[in-house]
């Protein structure tokens, strides 16, 4: 498989994972970017096409670490919580009953939290926990991906939640 082929194929997984890890248009945007250039530079070294997409995924996933992680980015929790998209959405709904409007309010909010308290958890539990629950993929997949053993990635994902629920009962 030539790179173009692939980069058609996995172009749109690889995006979600960078919108997913980075939390921000912009900076999936740059991950997206440098993910695919990393990938170009060191595609000679991959041989099994079985494992073009978890191969792309470490890239994606390095490149994350050793750029992005390290990145603080502290934004105003009225843009984070009312974005362009609940505004788009409210917009839409101003025919709808003020109940449906607080839905789609409320149901974002709740994702918006939910979303900036995995971004707040550590690396070795946020990644396990983005890749399975966002991401769907499976243990084996995880493993081969973050490099660890099958049994801390289940450790990791179940402390990963007992975390999460921590954090959210403590709202």
């Amino acid at each position: 498989m030539d790179i173009e082929t692939m980069i058609d194929i996995y172009k749109d997984d690889v995006y979600k994972l960078c919108l997913k890890l980075t939390n921000n248009k912009i900076d999936a945007d740059d991950l997206f970017q440098d993910t695919w250039l990393k990938l170009y530079s060191n595609f000679h070294k991959l041989n099994d096409q079985k494992t073009y997409k978890n191969w792309i995924y470490t890239i994606c996933i390095n490149t994350y670490k050793d750029s992005y992680s390290k990145k603080k980015r502290w934004l105003n929790i009225i843009t984070d919580f009312f974005d362009s998209k609940v505004q788009h959405e409210v917009m839409e709904h101003q025919s709808s009953t003020i109940d449906e409007t607080e839905f789609i309010i409320f149901n974002t909010i709740e994702k918006k939290t939910i979303q900036n308290l995995i971004k707040d958890l550590d690396e070795k539990y946020k990644l396990p926990i983005i890749l399975y629950y966002y991401l769907d993929y499976s243990y084996v997949d995880i493993a081969s991906i973050l490099n660890i053993p099958i049994g801390t990635l289940k450790y990791r994902l179940n402390q990963g939640k007992k975390l999460l629920k921590t954090k959210l009962e403590n709202i």
